[in-house]
């Protein structure tokens, strides 16, 4: 009994796991695009034309890319020895009524730098006291900051 060991390339319009992201030309086998891939629409098959298109996307990812990196090394260098003072109400041993979360951090950073950062981006336990705290700030692999944080009593 011979098995057909044929395969096919195919561009992925889904992320598909243990095999690629959108975007992704990747091989498979004839019968897992027939019966799986495309009956989903995770698939198309790869014909010249799909891998010419394929390419000319690429390079407009690449251009796209490195606009978002230069974007986030300004962010970057707008929050280079920034240092937030907040305010909140504390008990007179120095513990906060209320944490204070990512998002009076986000609000205190556009009021300091003039920079709306995501939630994502911060990377921090809720602060529950008071004193001084460092904030980590990561916008991508390799892009990251910290900020300096003092909560202070009202």
């Amino acid at each position: 009994m011979a098995f057909n060991r044929k395969i096919m390339q195919v561009l992925l319009n889904k992320d598909v796991t243990k095999l690629g992201y959108r975007g992704d030309v990747v091989n498979v086998k004839p019968g897992y695009f027939r019966n799986y891939l495309f009956p989903n629409a995770m698939a198309i098959p790869a014909t010249t034309a799909v891998l010419k298109l394929v390419d000319s996307r690429k390079e407009k990812l690449v251009i796209q890319k490195q606009q978002l990196m230069d974007n986030a090394k300004d962010v970057l260098a707008k929050l280079d020895g920034l240092k937030l003072v907040l305010k909140a109400k504390a008990s007179d041993k120095g513990k906060l009524y209320g944490a204070i979360a990512e998002a009076e951090i986000i609000d205190a950073v556009e009021k300091a730098a003039k920079v709306r950062l995501e939630k994502s981006f911060i990377k921090m336990a809720h602060i529950k006291d008071l004193g001084e705290f460092k904030i980590r700030v990561v916008l991508g692999e390799g892009l990251e900051k910290d900020i300096a944080v003092v909560v202070e009593s009202e």
